[in-house]
Parts: structure tokens; sequence; C-alpha cells
């Protein structure tokens, strides 16, 4: 259900997807960049929580940066056992988006596993029990930006954005910070002090917490603390994956350019194989097909592919945010 919102709350929902600040009274801050106390702040993030606009706020980590191995895979299944193959796929805890898509490879999923572990074998597994007799293995080779802030705004839609990509270092955490990552990837309380609640639960001092995250931030470990939002509710009704041949050196100035569109929320290199020649991927989030439509035309111009293919989800099996550090694979 689409929920209509006035210019002042597209606002606070701007700045509430783009980042809350790592300070004692976060929603005050934010109550300040948009003229308003933190208890109207509040009131706002509590009625969006119960619409279901808001699907949850929290701290947003890098994987990657926690040794995790990710990526994105595609089967091939007989139409009628995709329902049932998705069914047993969803079944893994590092399966997180799974989609039907129009393709030959139509059941498309992410999967993340844990540090140590061969996500080759886990896939190799999947397609064991789901009967899945070709696939294909998307590992990102580059992220040219990751995250989904939806342009509320009419400054949000007319500026470029800079794709955050994903930095190479990966770092090992004690079992105490594997405990703090655990209650920090959970929804956040919408009270005054969040960071005074949470450090509570983690056994520590607030400023403790505010120093920790600070450094994981600089580090990279979090990317952003965040409101999270179910698009559809938003306005943002259509979702494609777009898949751009683009070959040798022009490769990675493509993904910069089309990085920088404000309805592209992930865009990423990932391998070519012998039936898959097209190694830039774009999600695009747009409020009618049309929208859609004219921003592959965009991209099109710019960044000029050999060939392009649209991949619009048919079915949505599963979507849900990856736990680290709990459940065994």
């Amino acid at each position: 259900m689409k929920i209509t919102l006035s210019m002042e709350e597209r606002r606070l929902l701007q700045y509430a997807q783009s980042g809350l600040p790592v300070i004692s009274r976060p929603f005050d801050r934010l109550g300040r960049e948009c003229q308003m106390d933190e208890f109207r702040v509040l009131d706002y993030l509590h009625i969006w929580k119960d619409q279901g606009l808001i699907r949850w706020l929290g701290a947003i980590f890098s994987t990657h940066a926690l040794g995790y191995q990710s990526t994105l895979a595609a089967f091939s299944l007989p139409p009628d056992k995709v329902a049932e193959a998705a069914g047993i796929i969803n079944q893994h805890p590092g399966v997180t988006h799974n989609y039907q898509r129009d393709h030959k490879y139509n059941l498309w999923f992410t999967l993340a596993v844990p540090p140590q572990e061969s996500i080759g074998d886990h896939l190799e597994r999947l397609a064991q029990v789901s009967g899945a007799k070709e696939w294909i293995n998307l590992p990102v080779v580059k992220t040219y930006k990751i995250g989904l802030v939806l342009p509320l705004t009419e400054e949000a839609r007319g500026k470029r954005v800079h794709g955050a990509s994903t930095q190479d270092h990966i770092y090992s955490v004690t079992d105490e910070e594997k405990a703090l990552i655990r209650i920090l990837q959970e929804d956040w309380p919408l009270v005054p002090k969040p960071y005074e609640i949470i450090a509570g639960q983690w056994g520590r001092s607030e400023n403790d917490l505010i120093e920790k995250i600070r450094e994981w931030r600089e580090l990279g470990i979090i990317r952003r603390i965040a409101a999270i939002l179910r698009h559809h509710d938003a306005g943002f009704t259509v979702n494609w994956m777009v898949a751009w041949q683009i070959e040798g050196e022009r490769l990675d100035v493509a993904g910069e350019q089309a990085a920088q569109n404000p309805l592209v929320s992930h865009c990423y290199y990932r391998p070519v194989t012998a039936d898959w020649t097209y190694p830039l991927f774009t999600m695009i989030h747009a409020q009618s097909e049309e929208e859609a439509q004219k921003t592959v035309e965009d991209l099109h111009r710019l960044i000029k592919p050999t060939d392009y293919k649209i991949l619009p989800s048919i079915r949505e099996f599963k979507k849900i945010r990856l736990k680290l550090f709990e459940t065994a694979h």
C-alpha cells in the first residue's frame, strides 16, 4: 500500500535513510536538520514503523569486511518446478533475496556464508537438492555502489550520487564484538537516547559504544545507521535488475557513471561465463515502468553498452536481512 507523504515527511525520511549521526541524541540532530523537535521525529518514525513503511532501523554492516563470502546465483529450472525449488533454497539461512525472473536462468538469489566456509560447496548442495541442472555463480568482482536510499525529494532526485564502493580489507572480530554485532543488527529502539539502551544490552557504557561504532564506520565495517524502507509502500513499485554487456577498459568508467544515477541502488561488476556475457549489474528502483524504462535509456546513452538485458522480477520468494554470526549454515 502506497503511503502519501508531505514534503516535510519526505525530507525527514530522506535524512533517516541516509544515516543517523553517531551521537548520544541522534534524533534531536535529525530534527534540527528538518526544523522539528526530536519527539516529533520519533512520533513520525513510530507511525511509519506501525504502518510498515519503515521495515527496520539500525546498523548496516559490510558483510565483506567481516569475512563473509557472498554471491548472486542463477538456477535454470523447469517453469513448473521454480516455486518448489525456491522453497527448498529459501531454507538456507544465507539466502536473503530470491526472485523468479524472465530468462533461461529463471531463479536468481543472493547467498552469503560465514568466514572459512566455501560458497561453491553451498551452491552445489543447493543445486543438487533443488534439482537445478544448470546454474551460474556471479560473485562481486568490484562494487561501484551499494545501498538502497530511495530519492524521496526533488533535491535527492536531481542529485548525482557518488557510489559507495566496498573496501578490500577483511577484519577479524572478537567474541565480544560478535555479540555487539548481533545486538546492533536488530531493530533499534526509537527513543531519544538509543545508544544508551544498546550499550546497556552490551554491558558497556554509552561512550564505549559510540567510540566502537565510530571506529567501525571509519574502517568500513558499518556502512551507516539508517532506516530501511519498504520501497513499494514508499511508491517505488518497479524493481528491475539490468545487466549490461561492456567490454575491456570501459567497464570501470561505465560502472562509475551508472552508480551516479539516483534511481540505481546497487551497481556491481560480476564475472562473465560461457553463456552469461553481461558483467555490469544495476538495480533500478522506480515509481513506474515508464520511469524505469527512461532510466535504462538514460544509462544506455551514458555508458554505451554492446547489449543489455532487463530482468524484472516476476515473483518474489524471499527478502530478508542477513543475520551475522548467528545461525550455523
